[in-house]
């Protein structure tokens, strides 16, 4: 329409032009000749703006289509009443393994924080009611827990669920589960905020679960290290109908009904301190394979960025009685503008995990740097996994990691 605008003001330039100078000068000839200007200038604004409006149209339409894109959400709820958000991450890692006899390099991905995807749908019944489900699937190509020796690309289930479950959660009346998902004592060994649980936490055995001890004749034992190093962590996820407590100062309570007539009970509390944070957990779980599980765990991060996580547990299951303890000494700080750089050792002994004569040590270091800007962690870590066994002398295994975490 600019264009519109160009011609009316040529037209009144060259009347203004032919128009005798004793005319202009008459006032009342002047004041109607500027108001014909201005009239002629509000209806080029009127077609400006049909204009606009044609053309936003005609954009809805074709968006409707689908030819073209807009800037309405990408995800959208198939119910207006629900909300649907989608996130997740994918953990790729390399993983050199020396067993004593040989090195392997292995591409795996890092069980310690496995390759997933969620979708959360909630929905707000009243301000002080939510309803919601989540679906959460593991997708795990050679997983750091599986690889061996006899098996450097392991198939099997790569699609695996975590999570298929709906949940009411009431603000004064706490929260109930339905479905597949963390039981009460479900993390309650895993208390840690070193920030470098992603490459090395109380579940030590998780970036080489699947690799074998060898005995002193470089032959391959049936014995793995995810035999060996447990931590005792509850009942993990499974179908069950849970509850939890509203917090109370920092404290709340859970409580689970799990499938197989198993059951379980965690208090847990977190808090922020003048001088730091404090996470801690203690479970009680009961199942008919054993006589009931005692577990829990606590991590403080000081405001100087020193942290200390410690962890055990002890599950009575007759003669063999397995039971573990692990602590972690860390510190964090930002030494680069990219984000938070965390580093830790930590130290595991676990007993009877396998065999009643079985004591398992491991010795790690944990380095994890967070590059903010894309939403990245970069880590790499060594552990040390040493099984001593009566009658059997079995090598050391030696563990690298390295690898990335980047989440959406």
């Amino acid at each position: 329409m600019t264009y519109q605008k160009t011609l009316v003001a040529t037209a009144i330039t060259l009347v203004m032009a032919g128009t005798p100078f004793t005319v202009l000068a008459d006032t009342q000839e002047l004041e109607q000749l500027k108001r014909q200007l201005g009239t002629l200038l509000d209806r080029v604004e009127q077609l400006e703006a049909q204009a606009r409006d044609a053309e936003a149209r005609a954009d809805a339409a074709e968006a409707r289509s689908g030819s073209v894109s807009t800037s309405s959400p990408a995800i959208s709820s198939g119910n207006d009443k629900i909300r649907v958000s989608v996130s997740g991450h994918v953990n790729r890692a390399m993983l050199v393994v020396d067993d004593g006899e040989e090195t392997e390099l292995y591409h795996v991905d890092n069980d310690s924080s496995s390759t997933r995807l969620r979708v959360i749908g909630e929905g707000d019944v009243s301000p002080e009611l939510t309803v919601g489900t989540a679906i959460e699937v593991q997708l795990e190509s050679n997983s750091s827990f599986a690889v061996s020796q006899d098996d450097e690309s392991p198939s099997g289930d790569t699609i695996s669920d975590r999570r298929l479950e709906v949940y009411f959660d009431h603000e004064r009346l706490g929260k109930l589960w339905v479905g597949k998902g963390w039981t009460a004592s479900d993390n309650s060994s895993e208390m840690d905020l070193s920030g470098t649980a992603l490459v090395g936490y109380s579940s030590t055995a998780d970036i080489a679960g699947g690799i074998k001890f060898r005995d002193d004749a470089g032959d391959l034992s049936d014995s793995t290290v995810g035999d060996s190093f447990i931590n005792l962590d509850g009942l993990g996820r499974a179908d069950r109908l849970r509850y939890d407590t509203p917090s109370f100062g920092g404290a709340k309570l859970a409580v689970s009904a799990v499938e197989d007539s198993a059951w379980d009970a965690a208090l847990s509390y977190s808090a922020d301190y003048r001088y730091g944070s404090l996470a801690a957990a203690v479970a009680y779980s009961d199942q008919e394979s054993n006589d009931g599980q005692v577990n829990g765990s606590a991590s403080f991060l000081h405001t100087s960025g020193v942290s200390l996580t410690v962890a055990a547990g002890e599950r009575d299951a007759g003669e063999q009685d397995p039971n573990f303890v692990y602590g972690k000494l860390g510190y964090q700080n930002q030494w680069f503008s990219a984000g938070n750089t965390a580093m830790s050792v930590d130290y595991h002994v676990a007993n009877h995990a396998e065999f009643r004569s079985d004591k398992a040590r491991s010795v790690g270091v944990q380095l994890v740097q967070n590059v903010d800007d894309w939403a990245t962690e970069l880590y790499v870590g060594y552990r040390n996994y040493d099984l001593e066994r009566a009658d059997e002398s079995l090598d050391d295994v030696d563990a690298l990691i390295a690898g990335a975490r980047l989440k959406f």
